[in-house]
């Protein structure tokens, strides 16, 4: 095996065990002595993959993160599956995956996301699992015809730049945790305005009638 596999392995082995011990606990509270004493190497090797804490943290959560986009992007590539089956899945599963991160991983996510670009762009508006939605929305029948490709990736961006700017949680005394405690409305709201027809707020599960 070539030393740079060896190096992507032992990489990929530092981040599974830095995950499952931050999901369940604070990660501000765990050392990184004791990650390293977990995985079965010295400090040093640790600290020769990732610099610092905070480095290591960020390669955490932008690992969850893009393993959270290549699952959806892989639904949304499913022929088999209805764009509305499609929907279901992607908040079951978003559901189940906050459910599964303590509070404290929860709050440093949704930091990270309003401060890290690499985060950011892994659900920009302009990345490519937007734009497959948008293809995939079009494909069957829920992004009404009179809605243009501009618009609707604009409507997007602002939707999610909302949340990028910590002042508008602020504003509403909001927490990541009772951002979660209304995340299904403010999904419905989203699609409502996505899947509109002339005007009209369409159900996501009844495609647009191209007659009217």
């Amino acid at each position: 095996m070539k030393r740079s596999e060896r190096k992507d392995m032992m990489r990929e082995r530092i981040l599974e065990a830095a995950a499952n011990m931050y999901l369940d606990a604070d990660p501000e509270a765990i050392k990184m002595r004791e990650l390293a004493r977990t995985i079965g190497i010295s400090s040093a090797t640790l600290y020769s993959y990732f610099a610092s804490k905070d480095e290591l943290l960020k390669a955490v959560v932008v690992r969850l993160l893009t393993k959270y986009r290549d699952h959806f992007m892989d639904d949304l590539n499913n022929p088999s599956l209805t764009f509305p089956e499609i929907l279901q899945r992607m908040q079951l599963f978003s559901n189940q995956a906050q459910r599964s991160v303590s509070g404290k991983m929860m709050d440093l996510m949704v930091k990270m996301y309003q401060d890290n670009h690499e985060i950011n762009h892994l659900f920009d508006s302009q990345s490519d699992f937007w734009k497959r939605f948008v293809s995939r929305g079009r494909e069957d029948g829920y992004i009404a015809d009179d809605l243009s490709d501009k618009a609707v990736f604009i409507y997007i961006d602002m939707f999610f730049q909302y949340f990028r700017n910590p002042h508008h949680m602020d504003k509403f005394k909001m927490t990541p945790q009772s951002l979660q405690e209304i995340d299904h409305e403010l999904d419905i709201m989203f699609y409502r305005g996505l899947f509109g027809v002339k005007g009209a707020c369409a159900d996501p599960n009844v495609k647009p009638n191209k007659n009217d």
